[in-house]
């Protein structure tokens, strides 16, 4: 079984893992309060900001509520 969940862990592509990590991230935020919900967006957004453009494409565009 071990085996076999690597073999699932080496298949996934990194751009999907991305996805899934910031999709988390957002449906986290769903679950705090305004201010922590504003502190962790803006963080993410810088983080964001600073990554090279081909890296950029493969990220779901971040929504950016008041």
């Amino acid at each position: 079984m071990f085996y076999e969940l690597c073999d699932e862990i080496n298949e996934l592509d990194w751009s999907v893992a991305l996805q899934q990590l910031i999709e988390l991230l957002e449906d986290i935020l769903k679950h705090t309060n305004k201010r922590i919900q504003k502190l962790i967006k803006s963080q993410l957004q810088q983080w964001v900001a600073g990554l090279p453009n081909y890296i950029k494409v493969y990220l779901p565009i971040l929504n950016c509520e008041s």
